[in-house]
């Protein structure tokens, strides 16, 4: 469990504080998330009805009619793809650039609808319908667009932010300045919540304190400022936040940093460097967890017939419970309960996990050793994805007290937290790359860091779907799996 914060709630009044205790301003967040579904809903609902609309007038049968809106919905899913219609930065820039990418579906749609007519005629008469129709439609997403923009604008000046922001300073003369320039040149886009001075010495929060507030989710950004003469602690402060979710951006001097810099801006005058970007965005997450929850229902009927057959195989096999349970680390370092079937004789189990389980384990029961080769003992563990503790695809989750070389996994691999980025997976692109079985050496537990971390930096839906159906063909030829 996450250790218990000193940080006080309490009105955005002074942000800096000296103490150990920092104050932490309580602000809510524009809900990009909501507003961005409503705006995505709200288009599809005009392209379909479009659709519909252009049918009834060039009068298509009803297969054509179907096939037209099928077509206009897979349209719009790809060009919200390629386009990223819905994403932060599409839908906090210029309202001439979003009203141009909205209009791209409407007009593939109406071309769709034209392609699929098998007689120019009736289109040649019904000319100015289709017109009205098409104009209407674009009236429709545009008009989403522009109340978007007023909605967000108002909550704006009302106080609420877009992104949370932690400033950390080497100094605490400026810390008021620099809090204050921030939300005015951003247009209160960003609100500091607090103001601390960069760990290095007593008297100042710890780097504990800084990854623990993130975890909680109180911060979405870090800003690094008047670091020019501490410059180790900088670059220690910086290799800390590169194994969290969050964006993390410096405002130069830029001498002796080492960190690679990912993206020059400006706020305002001053140019800034983002350093450390969040592997998901909010709209990125919750696609993940929609993939999640579908693959789930569409498991759920053979899961519920495959766990009862290999329920009653195990209390046939062995005498114990069914289900085995084991704290796990997952998002953010933070502790869950993962659910496996028992594959294990009960009084041989390890609850620490301290011992890992090899090819020729006498713990191990008849019946769990087809469950292991066949990675059936895993099927439990949608029960933690449904609680949302876990995804269908992530880095798999190691037990707490589980080691390598007889060290600790993250003293063995100083990146291995960077795999707590996101959430673990029943499956992951390090499972169907081969890294399965006993992780007993340094090459095997870095091979398995730089995988699972080239996943995090490269996610995409379509990666993981293809990493589920790697995972298919590896269950049907596994080797190494015991």
């Amino acid at each position: 469990m996450l250790q218990q914060l000193d940080v006080q709630e309490r009105e955005p009044d002074t942000l800096y504080d000296s103490s150990d205790a920092v104050a932490v301003r309580r602000i809510r967040r524009v809900p990009i998330l909501v507003c961005a579904t409503l705006v995505a809903l709200g288009d599809l609902a005009g392209i379909l009805i479009l659709t519909q609309s252009l049918v009834a007038i060039i009068q298509f049968t009803a297969e054509a009619a179907w096939s037209a809106a099928f077509g206009s919905v897979l349209i719009w899913l790809l060009v919200t793809h390629s386009l990223q219609l819905y994403d932060k930065s599409s839908l906090l820039g210029a309202l001439r650039t979003q009203l141009i990418k909205s209009a791209v579906p409407i007009g593939l749609a109406v071309l769709l609808v034209l392609a699929l007519t098998p007689n120019a005629l009736p289109v040649a008469g019904q000319s100015s319908k289709l017109v009205v129709a098409t104009v209407g439609a674009l009236a429709w997403v545009w008009s989403l667009r522009v109340i978007w923009q007023r909605c967000a604008q108002s909550l704006l000046r009302h106080g609420q932010c877009l992104d949370r922001a932690l400033l950390l300073t080497g100094t605490a003369e400026d810390a008021s300045a620099l809090s204050e320039y921030l939300e005015r040149d951003t247009m209160g886009e960003v609100r500091v919540v607090a103001v601390a001075r960069i760990p290095v010495r007593r008297g100042t929060p710890s780097f504990e304190w800084v990854e623990n507030l993130i975890r909680m989710g109180s911060v979405d950004r870090v800003f690094v400022a008047g670091f020019s003469g501490f410059i180790d602690d900088t670059n220690v402060l910086l290799r800390r936040l590169s194994r969290l979710a969050v964006d993390v951006t410096l405002m130069p001097d830029l001498a002796g940093i080492e960190a690679p810099a990912l993206h020059v801006d400006r706020i305002g005058p001053r140019p800034v460097v983002d350093v450390n970007r969040a592997p998901l965005s909010s709209i990125d997450a919750a696609l993940k967890r929609v993939e999640d929850l579908l693959i789930l229902v569409a498991a759920l009927p053979l899961f519920a017939f495959v766990a009862l057959v290999v329920a009653i195989a195990i209390k046939l096999d062995s005498p114990g419970p069914v289900f085995f349970r084991q704290w796990r680390a997952g998002f953010h370092d933070q502790r869950f309960r993962m659910w496996k079937f028992r594959t294990m004789y009960h009084d041989m189990r390890d609850d620490g996990s301290a011992r890992q389980t090899g090819p020729t384990d006498n713990r191990v029961t008849r019946v769990g050793r087809i469950l292991r080769k066949t990675s059936l003992d895993e099927l439990p563990q949608l029960l933690n994805v449904l609680k949302g503790d876990m995804s269908i695809v992530g880095p798999r989750p190691h037990a707490l007290a589980m080691t390598t070389i007889g060290q600790p996994m993250h003293e063995v691999v100083v990146d291995y937290p960077s795999r707590h980025r996101v959430k673990p997976g029943i499956t992951g692109w390090a499972q169907v790359s081969g890294c399965r079985g006993e992780v007993d050496t340094a090459e095997k537990l870095h091979r398995r860091v730089m995988l699972d971390c080239y996943y995090i930096e490269h996610w995409s839906l379509g990666f993981d779907l293809w990493i589920i159906l790697r995972t298919i063909g590896n269950l049907l030829f596994a080797r190494d799996a015991y």
